[in-house]
């Protein structure tokens, strides 16, 4: 579907809106979505299980947001139309919001137009938008040859197992609301993810490259990544648990940011009552050497969007500046409402990122775009490394849970690889994933930090529509069990 298309469908649903009586306010949200997948496997054992398939999903859709008067108090109703984008569908989503409307607790006031910075570079790919299924396949071709031809340098040619996915995603996005905005986007993303076992070895390794623009895409060296991580895990051993000095990598840098510090530094959760900064604005929360911010315009990073999922602007939000606690992530609708607690707070975050393409499907949620974690203070992971005597890197957190809820900042999470116990200021023997459970609180974490690296390695989030630049974090102390002793 061409992005005018679309625009149109919504600009006939604000129609049929402002004909309808008893409404006082709508939202609409128009967009399509095509996703391209390419699934690899390698078996050297088995080669009749070699398999090299591409598939193509597409689905769009429209939603309809309305505003109601109950009485004294408001009601909001929302209503869906799937593939169907006639007047009918149209009609269809109308009836199915005004239907099904509940109690709003808050005054609900839809956003007013903002006006869209234009930025230095676009931001999505044309090419990327009508890329043949042939181009993605010999990419796949080129990934699992980045993993097969690393491994043969090393003479691993038998008794592994290569396995990965490539994925092209494209869709145009609309909103418009009866305050007067129509807004459009456009975004594309590439995404490879290889995994390398080494089955009598029972070693693993994966690999990741992401991007927006095709000429940016490095699917081989997602391959060579996955290779090198099982190659650098061979002969791992288990450790005891206890207390160490611990550099976490980038992979589990990501993921305290991914299932931690950022929802805890969200408006939604402070709202519910769940964030550990609850009434922390402007405290020092972290060692001063860390700075995190979300940057929804970063030039290829798969975050970037000229637009948010309720049609305003994008751009820099500081989280936290040199171990301070700034601002928080916003949506409209919380930034609004928690004005006298938090004071003003530009509403960059409320997006519909959802796995399934289906973004008109879903109200606008908080969630981040592009994290940079930085230092002024950055140095070389060596130099990062150079002062422990005696520690683990943690290449990478699995199972990361909050058990005792968010607010107490209590986390664990299992031990993945390529981790290694650091020896005199070196990473020395690597430690067997899955054998160990970091025990942490986020909280703590933030005060002990005591380094952070140079190294900015994009990670993709659950979402696949944002990342996080990621260094390495040295923190001074950190408890780790033995999962066998839990």
């Amino acid at each position: 579907m061409e992005l005018y298309e679309l625009h149109a469908n919504v600009e006939q649903a604000l129609g049929m809106v402002h004909a309808t009586r008893g409404i006082l306010g709508a939202e609409v949200c128009g967009s399509w979505y095509e996703e391209q997948v390419v699934q690899l496997r390698h078996d050297a054992e088995h080669p009749s299980d070699d398999r090299q398939a591409l598939q193509t999903r597409t689905t769009c859709g429209l939603s309809i947001l309305v505003i109601m008067a109950d009485g004294e108090r408001q009601t909001v109703g929302f209503g869906v139309t799937t593939d169907d984008l006639s007047r009918d569908g149209l009609l269809e989503a109308l009836e199915m919001a005004k239907h099904h409307v509940v109690p709003e607790p808050w005054r609900f006031m839809l956003p007013c137009p903002l006006a869209v910075p234009t930025p230095d570079v676009l931001l999505h790919d044309p090419q990327v938008l009508t890329l043949l299924d042939e181009h993605l396949t010999q990419a796949g071709v080129e990934a699992l040859d980045g993993a097969l031809s690393t491994l043969q340098a090393a003479h691993h040619v038998r008794e592994l197992q290569v396995s990965g996915t490539l994925r092209c995603q494209k869709e145009h996005l609309v909103i418009g609301n009866t305050s007067g905005l129509l807004v459009s986007d456009t975004t594309t993303g590439l995404l490879a993810h290889m995994a390398v076992h080494l089955t009598q070895a029972q070693s693993r390794g994966c690999g990741e490259r992401v991007a927006t623009h095709w000429q940016d895409f490095e699917a081989y060296e997602a391959g060579v990544e996955a290779a090198q991580q099982a190659l650098h895990t061979l002969g791992s051993r288990r450790i005891p648990g206890g207390e160490y000095q611990v550099v976490f990598g980038p992979q589990a840098v990501a993921a305290l940011c991914e299932d931690v510090l950022i929802p805890a530094l969200s408006l939604d959760t402070l709202a519910a009552g769940s964030s550990p900064f609850a009434a922390r604005q402007g405290d020092i929360i972290a060692g001063a050497l860390l700075t995190v911010r979300d940057d929804g315009r970063l030039p290829g990073m798969l975050g970037s969007r000229m637009m948010s999922g309720e049609g305003l602007p994008t751009g820099t939000s500081t989280l936290i500046e040199q171990g301070r606690l700034v601002h928080f992530l916003a949506d409209a609708y919380h930034a609004q409402h928690l004005q006298s607690q938090v004071g003003a707070v530009a509403p960059r975050n409320g997006m519909r990122h959802t796995t399934n393409g289906q973004s008109f499907g879903m109200r606008p949620g908080i969630f981040p775009t592009n994290i940079v974690c930085s230092s002024p203070e950055a140095v070389a992971l060596p130099s990062l490394l150079a002062p422990i005597e005696h520690g683990v890197y943690v290449g990478g957190l699995w199972r990361l849970t909050v058990p005792t809820g968010l607010r107490t900042g209590h986390c664990v999470g299992l031990v993945m690889g390529p981790s290694f116990m650091i020896r005199h200021g070196q990473l020395a023997e690597p430690i067997q994933p899955g054998t160990l459970q970091w025990q942490g609180n986020i909280l703590e974490l933030l005060q002990g930090l005591t380094g952070v690296s140079t190294t900015q390695q994009p990670v993709a989030l659950a979402t696949r529509q944002s990342l996080v630049l990621a260094p390495e974090w040295r923190c001074s102390q950190a408890h780790f069990a033995v999962v066998d002793e839990l």
